[in-house]
């Protein structure tokens, strides 16, 4: 009886204190409905709080029946306070929307998560005004700190000496992957970010934690937006469409954003040197739906279908090239066709639960298939002449001497068929003096590739290499049925802790520490990847005059780790299109200091920032880049480095217009550890070049060791510049300017030997310009009738290559009967409106 009546007395004193208390839950976001993880959420006068969950949501225990303020704060915005009371057993939604007094450029936020973290936030709505013919997101990293982007047609970007296969992008927590096949921008189509469901993108240059995947370069962190009300836009260029809905249903459990693109790029490509019938087709449609089961627990789903179809008819081509003193023509006549398409499905599941308002848990799988056919025959008949220089000649101009005449055959029918399949958890827990992290994932991933393809020249009916018989022999083969499965299997644990002054909150320190392994089946290897990164906030101030007091926000951080990048498909295949079983990770080490500084110019807000790096490089893979396809060795047959450093200055030049400027400059080096070469000699003592030289019989050589040589994508500097403008007495008519530089990169003869790849291409200069009008929504403007349901209406016309500069985006080699190797430059396109 007495354990009766005690646990009836326990039960009863449960159920009363149930009855009083209430429930506050709801999401923390800015102006502009970005939500501000880590968020607080406070009683005043009580020890009652909390923090907001990754994804800005929160959730906190009241007592029902009393007159309570809650506290809503975030580091750099301005603290709001509602008051509530709450019935018994309520549960009530509250959303709140902080408005930052501190400096904010609209790319990067000033707040305590972006320092600590690493990582750059990038305002997704400016891929709306960004003069670019690729029109993604990706157009936007250009700015970024130690980014370089060379061919606007294409998603693929490099950072800080590495190339496009090292860097990580995520969407939603899911790591996805960019076509294996393509060769060129044009065929590459629409990238898989579609920037009008994106509320959030974060980047980093090097440097970034354990939570990030097993990549040597970066990371692109993208969050597609859960919203909170009905919405839509449209929009309709003379390069395709793209419309999106939006809407949160069923009393705000049930939300859904979906979104459908089309793109073709007829109008680009028909400004080129080679002429044809272009028909590129790009499609994607994408749909992502959150539905709340109980008050904490969220089942999400993504889908996506996407189809890049690529299909070309050249006709013929013409391109003038070299300096005055040789000026050179290369025409050629075409016969075939190209046809190229990339189809691609992606669907994931994912589970958030809220265990208590200090912990999150996450639950992922995720199935992502993509089929890629590449089919070309392509003959081209060309002449390569030299024209006449003498101004005074009635054959300026003209070809006056035929330096080679012949006929190449491209052929190629490639099918690659792959899929990945993924489960994951990672879990957040927001504990009293520390914020952990930590994550498990398994892939399984299954490639299928047919391979054939082949090159043959024949210059003035010799094929080359010369036929000594009656076989044909081509230049370049590669046959291959490959078929690989393998599991990867991943974990990593960090923690954030962060330690303030006792006489003021803005002196900090905060630590990021943490580690990962990744196992994979195919070799067997296991790599395991410390990183850490340390950020001092000094809290200087300035004193004016006594009643007047500056604080001078700098930052100071020092962050490095080891980063394996264990081979995908591409890297473990040879130039001879056999798999090498015994491929192992690449390997860098990163040391990274950094510094930045907000601070006011004209009362308007602006962030400089500098990093200064080292990458200690080994286990490398060498690659040759062929337009943007990369030709992995296959072999961990190499050591690097690269070094270098970043300068950012980004702010609104304009009132609540933002602009950035960044410089790079870099050097980024490689050494084969078993390349050599001969120079060989003739009788003379000259060194032998065959095509040059006439006595081409050898008496005496002399090995040659190369040692260091530039990394493909060793471009010295890098300028970057984005500015947007105000008309005067029009504030709704805007400019927008983007501006490019870069120095060459190394290239050399498709002979596959590294060492060769030494000349440097011309300097990289583009600059892109847009005009925007605003019809509707901006303040004055006339609400009434059809348009108060309409938020923004606008109307933009832009100029790509404004000062139609013919920048390198290939060479297309030509070797006569004697040897001698000719490299003409492939342009990319003029000015185009």
């Amino acid at each position: 009886m007495r354990v009766f009546l005690s646990l009836f007395l326990l039960l009863s004193v449960q159920w009363l204190f149930a009855q009083a208390t209430a429930t506050l839950r709801g999401t923390v976001s800015d102006a502009n409905g970005v939500t501000l993880p880590l968020a607080n959420v406070s009683v005043i006068g009580t020890s009652l709080g909390t923090s907001c969950n990754e994804l800005g949501d929160y959730r906190l225990d009241l007592p029902a029946g009393r007159a309570l303020k809650v506290q809503f704060s975030y580091s750099g915005a301005q603290s709001y306070t509602e008051e509530v009371i709450l019935e018994p057993g309520e549960v009530r939604v509250l959303n709140a929307k902080l408005r930052f007094i501190t400096l904010r450029p609209i790319d990067v936020e000033a707040t305590r998560i972006i320092r600590e973290t690493g990582v750059d936030r990038i305002d997704p709505k400016l891929a709306r005004f960004n003069p670019s013919p690729l029109g993604g997101v990706e157009a936007l990293l250009g700015g970024q700190l130690g980014v370089v982007m060379r061919n606007e047609l294409s998603s693929g970007y490099s950072v800080r000496g590495g190339n496009f296969d090292e860097n990580l992008v995520y969407v939603n927590d899911i790591e996805v992957y960019r076509p294996f096949l393509v060769r060129a921008g044009q065929q590459e189509g629409l990238s898989f970010p579609n920037p009008d469901m994106i509320e959030r993108i974060t980047f980093s240059a090097g440097g970034f934690e354990a939570r990030y995947g097993d990549k040597m370069s970066s990371v692109l962190d993208i969050k597609y937006r859960r919203p909170r009300a009905f919405g839509g836009s449209a929009m309709a260029s003379l390069l395709g469409g793209a419309v999106h809905v939006e809407d949160a249903m069923l009393k705000m459990r049930l939300r859904h954003v979906t979104g459908i693109r089309y793109r073709t790029n007829q109008l680009l490509l028909g400004g080129g040197d080679v002429k044809g019938d272009y028909r590129p087709v790009y499609t994607d449609a994408q749909t992502y739906w959150t539905y709340d089961l109980t008050p904490n627990v969220e089942l999400g789903f993504l889908g996506l279908y996407s189809r890049n179809q690529y299909n070309v008819v050249p006709d013929d081509r013409e391109t003038e090239f070299g300096p005055f003193n040789q000026a050179l023509r290369f025409t050629v006549y075409f016969d075939g066709q190209e046809r190229t398409q990339f189809e691609t499905y992606f669907g994931a599941l994912n589970l958030n639960v809220q265990a208590s308002k200090d912990l999150l848990l996450k639950f992922i799988t995720s199935a992502y298939s993509t089929s890629e056919s590449e089919r070309f025959t392509i003959q081209g008949q060309y002449r390569l002449g030299e024209l006449e220089r003498d101004l005074g000649s009635e054959q300026f101009g003209e070809v006056v001497r035929d330096l080679g005449i012949g006929t190449y055959l491209d052929h190629a029918r490639n099918q690659l068929d792959a899929s990945v399949y993924t489960i994951a958890h990672k879990g957040y827990l927001q504990r009293p003096k520390s914020y952990l992290q930590w994550g498990l994932d398994s892939r399984v991933e299954t490639i299928s590739d047919r391979l054939n393809e082949w090159y043959l020249l024949d210059s003035a009916d010799f094929s080359v290499p010369l036929n000594t018989g009656e076989d044909l022999y081509l230049q370049n083969t590669l046959r291959a049925d490959l078929d690989v499965q393998s599991v990867r299997s991943s974990a990593y644990l960090q923690s954030t802790w962060r330690w303030e002054s006792k006489d003021s909150t803005d002196r900090w320190l905060s630590l990021v520490a943490g580690a990962r392994a990744q196992h994979w089946s195919f070799n067997g290897q296991v790599v395991a990847s410390p990183r850490v990164r340390l950020v001092w906030h000094p809290g200087w101030k300035k004193v004016i005059r006594p009643d007047s007091i500056v604080d001078r926000d700098y930052s100071f951080w020092l962050a490095g780790g080891l980063y394996y990048q264990p081979p995908f498909y591409r890297e473990m295949r040879m130039l001879d299109g056999t798999l090498n079983p015994d491929i192992r990770a690449q390997r860098s080490i990163h040391a990274l200091l950094g510094m930045d500084r907000w601070f006011e110019i004209w009362e308007r807000p602006f962030r400089f920032t500098a990093e200064a790096y080292y990458k200690a490089m080994d286990d490398l893979i060498p690659y040759e880049v062929d337009n943007i396809r990369i030709r992995y060795y296959g072999t961990n047959n190499a050591k690097g480095y690269a070094t270098g450093l970043d300068v950012k200055l980004a702010g609104q030049f304009i009132d609540g217009i933002d602009s950035w400027m960044s410089i790079g400059v870099l050097s980024a080096r490689e050494d084969l550890k078993d390349d050599f070469f001969y120079w060989r000699f003739n009788a003379a003592g000259d060194t032998i070049f065959p095509g040059y030289t006439r006595d081409n019989v050898a008496v005496d050589s002399s090995r040659v060791e190369p040692g260091f040589i530039p990394r493909p994508t060793d471009q010295r500097v890098n300028v970057a510049f984005f500015f947007q403008d105000e008309f005067p007495r029009w504030p709704t008519a805007k400019v927008h300017v983007n501006l490019a530089f870069g120095t060459g990169l190394p290239f050399g003869p498709p002979n596959n030997n590294r060492y060769a790849d030494t000349l440097r291409t011309s300097l990289y200069r583009r600059v892109d310009i847009g005009f925007s009008k605003q019809f509707l929504g901006a303040e004055g403007q006339n609400r009434s009738g059809w348009r108060r349901h309409i938020k923004d209406l606008w109307l933009t016309a832009e100029v790509f290559n404004l000062l139609n500069i013919d920048n390198v985006a290939n060479h297309t080699w030509i070797t006569d009967v004697t040897g001698r190797q000719y490299s003409i430059p492939d342009f990319l396109r003029g000015a185009t409106t």
